[in-house]
């Protein structure tokens, strides 16, 4: 090999990791693992993934002006997707994240799916969440088919936004892998 493929084979070699690295499949652990959801019941996270063909899980900040923004777009996500097999939750793995004080912003916030409370941010460090609003599309075998923002917008929502999560979802739905993700946009998390 001469000194000039060399450096061309270790950049492709890069790319081909790199883009393999966008579309993830990792598979989380959940063995035992439960988070209390704002509807009062306990969520085993392993029987949620077994249960549906996609979960969707998204990142979730009391205080951040983007998750305000976008409860509107995962009520409507929520309801489109959840007749075809998808479940979503949102997660609070903030720092002091209490399961009552959850309940009482989902009802406030009129919420029709379960806000999960995740206080030593196991799902937020397992997954790699760092900001509100980033989404993780996992399947039934508990592999991540999607992380990622939710769209491209951050505090005011536009029109003609990219709709990220949208695409990942019909994508897994008819079999195909979803494009490389968005950008997850937002605060970010107060972990421990």
């Amino acid at each position: 090999m001469t000194r000039r493929a060399l450096p061309l084979l270790l950049l492709c070699l890069s790319c081909l990791f790199g883009c393999a690295s966008r579309q993830p499949t990792e598979r989380i652990l959940l063995e035992p693992f439960a988070l209390q959801g704002s509807d009062g019941r306990t969520h085993e996270l392993s029987r949620v993934l077994a249960e549906n063909p996609l979960t969707v899980f998204v990142f979730y900040s009391e205080s951040c002006p983007c998750v305000s923004a976008h409860e509107p777009r995962l009520k409507e996500i929520f309801e489109d997707y959840r007749g075809r097999g998808v479940q979503l939750f949102l997660v609070n793995s903030e720092r002091g994240a209490d399961p009552q004080q959850d309940a009482r912003e989902a009802q406030r916030r009129d919420y029709p799916f379960v806000l999960l409370t995740d206080p030593e941010a196991r799902l937020a460090r397992t997954v790699g969440a760092q900001f509100a609003t980033h989404a993780i599309v996992v399947d039934a075998e508990g592999l991540v088919r999607y992380s990622g923002g939710v769209d491209s917008d951050m505090v005011r929502l536009t029109p003609d936004a990219t709709p990220h999560l949208r695409n990942a979802l019909d994508a897994l739905l008819a079999g195909r892998a979803p494009e490389v993700a968005g950008r997850a946009r937002g605060c970010v998390l107060q972990l421990h």
